[in-house]
């Protein structure tokens, strides 16, 4: 028996706690409906991937769990395995981060593969693997003639399996990448990269990336200059995957980037960011204006984009006119009209455009000069409600920032309603963190701030690792905010040259990065290691 049971790792799952017996019943007859198998019914219902069953497994039978990317293959013993063993049971010797030696199998009950694996490289302990994995890392080492699965050689199947795997991961990129003698694939998942499987063998690598490069309407017969196109992918289940695409040359062939654009509607509100309920109240406070300027600010990657359309869709879009100027467009909202800005039409001329078309509300994707400044300001004088980003460390630098690309203090004064700032930290997996007791260090980092004492007994969490977390001990991330809401000392302030420290101490509203990284540690919503940096 070389191939595991949809029933034994479904049975895992269950053990594990990765659904209940009352999800498994309902989805019977979903899988029936969709003439797709149990497992995979589960799997996109519950966003479980395959490598959830097989830690599962991994924890239930007591088996460490290979990660092929941090367990290296042991060549030399693999290299004894006879072809005809690996061809029907897909088996490998890799060592652990230790660097002893383990017989890495897809199915621990493959008693004959087992077995005869053992006679040859002797008893050495097992652990699990996942099959698609063992295949690749064969094919690689060993060739089309010792290689367990055809998948593994079709670069069709390997990109609908690695677009699944990042759609039930959540992932945000999808990294193909050339190395010697082969390729690698990685995902990143809350803002941390990671391999995904064994290293591809060249042949199927490249193969992966001229199938990439046909569906983004690429030309595969350019390999020596960059190219950028985009890509619809359908999904199992009925939905679409849109990606955009960009490649590059480099050292060992060509590399391509993915990015997910498919948003997740349930976070699309504010509310759902965690952002503190009375800077939500504040926020709309000031979006209720009916004119001036909000900014969220923070450095790329820390989540502005998706703040400002949730801020968009707390307008209502049937009755007021929202045009945005976005580079690029990473959402389509309903109602609302938005521009691509691409080298005819940059941020500053589509502003002036959109003044002319009787705006309410007007999105500016990023200040980046006094050009665009200029316009925004003029328009949320002019009786416009603008929103936009700067890359800045603090919502009192966007002051800074403005006036340092040529702003005049007087208009920043009279505009500001508001300014943001942002980080993304992971979020604490709920089904394995481990509470503990809070020590000195621990008071020191997290009331070191304003002079803070702290409690003379607190609590902290910290991430273990289990099945649905992929053993990671984090599922998900979560904003870390800071606002400076601008009523009239604080215009004043700014009018008058007040310097950051000046703005902070004048503002009777302000609520710093810190405050927020200290609530969400103590609320075991993430981890100390993960805020350290903001406290």
């Amino acid at each position: 028996m070389s191939e595991l049971s949809e029933a034994t790792l479904i049975q895992a799952g269950l053990q594990a706690g990765l659904f209940d017996n009352e999800q498994l019943a309902r989805l019977r007859p979903v899988a029936r409906a969709r003439r797709a198998s149990l497992m995979e019914t589960l799997a996109t219902e519950c966003a479980l991937p395959q490598t959830a069953f097989y830690l599962a497994l991994a924890e239930i039978r007591g088996l460490p769990y290979a990660h092929l990317a941090r367990w290296p293959a042991d060549e030399v013993l693999l290299a004894k395995l006879p072809a005809t063993l690996l061809k029907r049971h897909p088996i490998a010797v890799l060592r652990d981060p230790t660097g002893a030696p383990h017989l890495a199998v897809a199915n621990p009950d493959d008693a004959l593969g087992v077995e005869t694996a053992r006679r040859v490289v002797g008893a050495l302990p097992l652990a699990i693997a996942e099959p698609e994995g063992l295949a690749s890392l064969i094919l690689r080492l060993r060739g089309k003639e010792a290689s367990a699965s055809a998948e593994a050689e079709d670069p069709v199947r390997l990109f609908e399996r690695i677009v699944r795997e990042a759609f039930l991961r959540r992932a945000s990129d999808i990294h193909i990448e050339p190395v010697e003698n082969g390729a690698r694939v990685r995902l990143r998942v809350d803002g941390r990269l990671e391999v995904i499987g064994a290293p591809l063998a060249r042949e199927l690598g490249d193969g992966l990336v001229s199938r990439v490069k046909v569906l983004s309407g690429m030309d595969i017969a350019e390999t020596r200059a960059p190219q950028d196109g985009g890509l619809v992918y359908p999904t199992a289940e009925g939905g679409a995957v849109e990606m955009r695409v960009a490649s590059a040359p480099i050292k060992f062939g060509e590399r391509l980037t993915l990015r997910v654009m498919k948003s997740d509607p349930d976070r699309q509100r504010l509310d759902a960011l965690g952002l503190p309920e009375a800077m939500i109240a504040r926020l709309r406070e000031a979006l209720a204006h009916p004119h001036g300027i909000v900014l969220v600010t923070g450095p790329t990657g820390s989540g502005k984009s998706t703040t400002l359309y949730c801020a968009l869709r707390e307008f209502d879009a049937d009755s007021l006119n929202i045009l945005t100027a976005e580079d690029p467009i990473e959402q389509v909202i309903a109602g609302v009209s938005q521009v691509q800005v691409n080298t005819k039409v940059g941020f500053a001329s589509a502003l002036r455009a959109f003044l002319r078309h009787d705006p309410d509300v007007i999105l500016v994707g990023e200040i980046r000069d006094l050009d665009t400044a200029d316009v925004a300001l003029k328009a949320a004088t002019t009786g416009h409600m603008v929103l936009s980003t700067l890359h800045t460390n603090s919502a009192p630098g966007a002051v800074t920032r403005l006036v340092d690309i040529g702003c005049e203090r007087f208009m920043l004064g009279a505009t500001l309603r508001g300014m943001l700032a942002q980080r993304l930290v992971r979020m604490l997996c709920p089904y394995c963190r481990r509470e503990r007791e809070g020590g000195e260090e621990d008071r020191r980092l997290l009331f070191r701030g304003g002079g803070q004492e702290g409690p003379s007994a607190f609590t902290v969490w910290e991430p273990v690792g289990c099945p649905r977390c992929l053993g990671s001990g984090y599922r998900g991330r979560i904003g870390l905010y800071e606002a400076l809401w601008v009523d009239a000392e604080v215009a004043a302030a700014i009018s008058a040259g007040a310097d950051e420290r000046t703005i902070a101490a004048t503002a009777r509203d302000y609520w710093r990065l810190a405050d927020d990284a200290r609530e969400k540690v103590l609320g075991g919503i993430t981890s100390l290691a993960e805020a350290r940096a903001f406290l």
